[in-house]
């Protein structure tokens, strides 16, 4: 490293030409680097969706969702299968092992579900692999509404075949979904009356629906000079065409179906709806891809928006009710807000201390080249800018100065001292000597800062997933500072410091805070056992609050949007559950600070949504600014006053890292397995009624995993076998007839409308039309279906989870006004003694509490190994295990400080405050490293054992201050602002900042304490060997020559 540090002074231009290239190329990388809000935090998984219309809950459990997932249990690294089986709907979920390819996944779960398609009921849809997204995948939800006299049929066409495709064609849009409006359809309703009347089948009717609506080709007529293709024009442009379809004919008169239903277009059956800001309507739920710039998306999406309004009827107006892209957007303008105003306390720091532009600029110099190159690797790595990428260069451009101030100082006042003497030595060897003289200083104390954060790394799960981008960016960006301090200051130095007009005396400012300092240093050594038992009481102290202090994984996001997921009573209609969405929305836009509301109800066609009819979710956008908190309460408080209604009140992102930490959209899961759904219930029942009276405790709710009203349709085999009917004849009749067939597609100007076949709806109004309805026999005879089926109202559960191939039941809840940590104790202590399962019945606790649990274990043992290994390069810096154990004595001084920042600004410790202790143990200890170096330096010297404490003590007293104040400093916006995009990283400000005054404070203290009472065998073995002293002035050309 000499050589590189001597090469860079006598290649100065060729340095300070790299730089300025790496600093031009680092700003094209940052301007082109994708923007995102998170890192992908969620683990790779395929998601197979398989529709089965009109299908019961049991149904779809036991004839699908179980065949696939005993075909796909045993895919190559899946770790977890969820599923859930509802109404019509079968949605199993993979989960695969960090570092699984997505697109291997698909492949292998895809050749799995061709093994089992012939196995599935043929009336059921094919199972289809949902689009790749992200757990953070939705970009946008926008809302259309008709102002004028646009019908909810129209409105869903314009959605469905202009603004959706056009979407679809974005780059970088993975999937549009469409909630609410009317579909579209042509429909053709039977009388079953006018069939017996006409002596018709219901099959003669469909085949005749599928035969009106055909082209068929004719090959080609071929003349001498010409070829003409042949098509037989057969397909449907009207009613008319419909009603004038030929069944069957007789005596010459044709019977068609307008003679035997009505024939007219009409809405499908909805399964879902949309209602914005109190008003039907259509909302879009626009999903990313993966790989996708979020803002760049987010503005083409709004861009193709904006140029399809004259393509849409003139009285539909456009409202975004969700927009991620306003959280990423304040969060990136917070945290380089957090950056440039931590930059801007840096350069006070600096200006103070050194009052002089020249050292003040190239310390200056290490904070963009060192954040560059951080941005440069995070383009190498594949990274986006994101909060986390941004967050780890906000807590290093404080540290990235510190290398440059130490060299700085040391060059500064090694020239002061040289211009001094009488036979001054040339500059060059001056600034060579001061440089190498911290080189071994610098070196290591970057190695351990890096070293402590090697912990990130092994953090599995969400939060490694989240935090890992934030290690790597402050680790890159500290070991760039390292290099910056090893070739571009001394070359700086060179060149700007190359002057004989140096001031003889130091800073006012310093020459203060020494003649401040000197006294209580002189109180420390005169007194050490006395300093060493104060320190140990204020560690004593701090170690209090470890006791009540409160826990939470994660804090909870300011986000500019909230959405509350409620559930109605099970069997809800959809026309009730809409009711509902249309007073809560409409009565949010009283609100001055709500932008716009959205309530989704049900399900939409191709989304991953499982909702039934009594569930929706509202989409709730804030003004800028808005008492998130109080919303929230008012939300509560108003709709808990809906009876049969309950709510989970939350954000985005907190909801879809609850999603994949539990898969429940809630903080607190807590999952009851077993085979018997009546006995999970009861269970469940027990532990929400628990739960609910736990103090912090809201939003408990179980999954509504409760019976539904059914009309059983239960086929009698005996009474069939007497008619000729088999089973599958009976249940084709029985799909027809009430659920409805698709028999074929209306085609209009490039648009496909389905053509629908069956029974009036009155037929199937109550349970004795229903019964009353006739069925064809082989034999030609009708019989009611009451003649060959028992049917009668019954009850099925409305939704069936499994996870792990096992049914279960989930309780969920989320937190307010308590900590995550004493609510989790508390429950647990409650059903501890209250609930008791029967055998083969078991409990899973779930979600952020048991992330922060196993999180908080993970980096307790991880930091032990840090500080193991910190110990060791103290012990080949120092060559001297006592010195190394006398600096890793100011680790304690560090924690005296953190915990008390902890309790004064709220009283809860993070994962974020976890990370801020393994930050604050590397920086406290590089103030450590920078006195006991130069305690060496000075016995090296010649000097006595107590001078040398004492002087080294006073020397390094300005770097210690300065490198202290710009890591604290540089923080403090962060720690002190908080806000959106800075709420991960303020609990590790808030660590660091109170640390530092703490360690910082004590540590010029107690190490001159430590090292009277225990250094003088660790100082007296230095050697000329391992710590090169200063007071030789090497010729760096001669330097060259030897190393030759």
């Amino acid at each position: 490293m000499n050589n590189l540090i001597l090469w860079s002074i006598t290649h100065r231009w060729i340095v300070a030409i790299a730089a300025v290239i790496l600093t031009v190329y680092g700003l094209v990388v940052t301007i082109q680097l994708p923007v995102d809000v998170f890192p992908d935090f969620a683990p790779v998984q395929v998601v197979v969706q398989t529709d089965a219309p009109g299908f019961a809950p049991e149904e779809v459990e036991s004839l699908i969702t179980l065949p696939l997932e005993t075909a796909l249990n045993g895919t190559p690294n899946v770790q977890l299968v969820r599923s859930i089986s509802t109404i019509g709907l079968s949605v199993v979920t993979l989960i695969f092992e960090d570092g699984t390819n997505v697109f291997t996944a698909r492949q292998l779960v895809a050749e799995r579900i061709q093994g089992v398609r012939d196995r599935l009921p043929a009336t059921a849809e094919q199972p289809v692999l949902m689009p790749i997204t992200t757990a953070v995948g939705d970009i946008l939800r926008i809302g259309m509404i008709p102002t004028g006299s646009t019908s909810l049929m129209d409105l869903h066409t314009s959605a469905l075949w202009i603004v959706k495709r056009r979407l679809m064609s974005v780059p970088g849009v993975a999937n549009v979904v469409l909630y609410g409006g009317e579909e579209k359809q042509y429909q053709i309703f039977v009388d079953p009356k006018a069939l017996k009347d006409f002596e018709l089948s219901l099959e003669q009717v469909l085949a005749a629906a599928r035969g009106s609506n055909m082209n068929v080709p004719g090959g080609f007529l071929r003349t001498p000079d010409n070829e003409y293709l042949i098509r037989g024009l057969g397909r449907v442009k009207s009613l008319q065409d419909l009603k004038k379809t030929v069944i069957t004919a007789r005596n010459g008169v044709p019977i068609l179906l307008g003679d035997i239903a009505s024939i007219q277009i009409g809405p499908a059956f909805k399964t879902g709806h949309g209602i914005v800001n109190g008003k039907q309507g259509v909302i879009l739920s626009v999903t990313k891809q993966p790989w996708a710039n979020t803002l760049k998306t987010t503005l083409a999406v709004e861009k193709m928006l904006e140029s399809l309004k004259p393509s849409l009827p003139a009285d539909v107006k456009i409202v975004y009710t969700f927009r991620q892209a306003d959280f990423i957007e304040t969060a990136i303008h917070n945290m380089i807000e957090a950056l440039a105003f931590g930059a801007l306390l840096v350069i006070v720091v600096l200006f103070i201390f050194l009052q002089n532009w020249r050292t003040v600029l190239i310390s200056l110099t290490a904070i963009p080249l060192s954040l560059l190159a951080a941005v440069i690797a995070l383009k190498w790595q594949g990274a986006t800018i994101n909060t986390m990428t941004l967050g780890g260069l906000a807590i290093a451009i404080g540290e990235v100065v510190d290398d440059a101030i130490i060299d700085v100082e040391n060059v500064y006042r090694r020239l002061r001292e040289n211009s001094l003497r009488t036979d001054p030595l040339p500059t060059i060897n001056v600034i060579f000597n001061a440089s190498r003289e911290i080189r071994s200083s610098v070196v290591y104390a970057t190695f351990i800062v890096a070293l402590v954060f090697l912990p990130i790394f092994s953090l599995s799960g969400l939060e490694g997933k989240i935090f890992a981008p934030l290690g790597f960016s402050y680790i890159v960006a500290i070991v760039a500072s390292l290099v910056v301090a090893l070739t571009v200051t001394p070359g700086m130095c060179m060149m700007l410091l190359n002057r004989r007009d140096l001031p003889d005396h130091e800073p006012t400012f310093v020459h203060l805070l020494k003649s401040w300092y000197q006294p209580l240093l002189s109180f420390s050594m005169n007194h050490p056992r006395l300093i060493l038992s104060a320190a140990s009481l204020l560690f004593a102290v701090s170690l209090v609050p470890l006791v009540s202090i409160g826990k939470e994984f994660l804090p909870t996001f300011d986000e500019s949007n909230l959405i509350v997921a409620a559930n109605s009573v099970p069997g809800t209609s959809l026309d009730v559950t809409t009711k509902t969405g249309k007073f809560v929305t409409g009565h949010l836009m009283s609100h001055s600070n709500v932008m716009a509301a959205g309530q989704r109800a049900g399900r939409a066609q191709g989304s991953d949504d499982y909702g039934s009819s009594n569930f929706s979710e509202l989409d709730i956008r804030l003004k800028t600014g808005t008492d998130r908190d109080a919303v929230k309460k008012h939300l509560r408080e108003d709709l808990g006053t809906v009876p049969g209604l309950v709510v989970n009140v939350g954000s985005y992102i907190s909801h879809r890292m609850d999603h994949v930490l539990s898969g429940v959209n809630a903080a607190i899961a807590i999952k009851v397995f077993g085979p018997d759904l009546d006995v999970l219930h009861r269970a469940a029942a027990d532990i929400e009624k628990i739960v609910a009276k736990v103090p912090g405790a809201v939003d408990v709710q179980i999954e509504p995993i409760i019976p539904i009203p059914q009309v059983g349709v239960q086929m009698d085999r005996d009474k069939a076998a007497r008619y000729g009917l088999n089973i599958e004849k009976l249940a084709t009749t029985i799909e027809a007839a009430f659920n409805g067939v698709v028999v074929s597609q209306v085609v209009e100007e490039q648009r496909t409308f389905d053509l629908v076949v069956r029974f009036k709806p009155e037929y199937k109004a109550s349970v004795d039309a229903i019964s009353g309805t006739l069925v064809d026999t082989p034999s030609g005879v009708r019989v009611p279906l009451s003649a060959v089926a028992q049917i009668g109202l019954g009850t099925s559960p409305n939704t069936l989870r499994h996870e792990s191939t096992s049914r279960c039941v989930v309780i969920q809840a989320n937190v307010s006004g308590a900590d995550l940590g004493s609510v989790i104790d508390r429950i647990r202590e409650q059903l501890n003694k209250s609930i008791h399962l029967p055998a083969g019945y078991y409990i899973v606790y779930g979600g952020q509490f048991e992330a922060q649990e196993k999180a908080s274990q993970q980096l307790v043992l991880l930091t032990l190994i840090s500080i193991i290994g910190i110990f060791l390069l103290l012990i080949a810096a120092f060559r001297s295990a006592r010195s190394a154990v006398l600096v890793l004595m100011n680790l304690p001084l560090a924690l005296i400080g953190g915990m008390w920042a902890i309790v004064l600004s709220g009283g809860v410790m993070s994962i974020g405050s976890l990370l801020g202790f393994i930050t604050l143990f590397g920086i406290s200890t590089r103030n450590g490293i920078m006195l006991v170096t130069h305690f060496k330096h000075l016995m090296a010297e010649g000097n006595n054992f107590e001078q040398c404490i004492k002087q080294g003590a006073i020397d390094r007293l300005s770097p210690v201050l300065m490198t202290a104040l710009t890591a604290s400093l540089g923080l403090l916006p962060i720690a002190i602002l908080g806000g959106t995009g800075r709420e991960l990283e303020q609990p590790l400000a808030v660590v660091i900042l109170g640390g530092m005054v703490s360690s910082t404070a004590l540590t010029l203290l107690v190490i001159p304490a430590l090292f009277k009472l225990f250094g003088a065998a660790a100082l007296g073995a230095a050697s000329r060997d391992s710590i090169v002293s200063s007071g030789d002035s090497i010729d760096p050309h001669n330097y060259i020559n030897k190393e030759k």
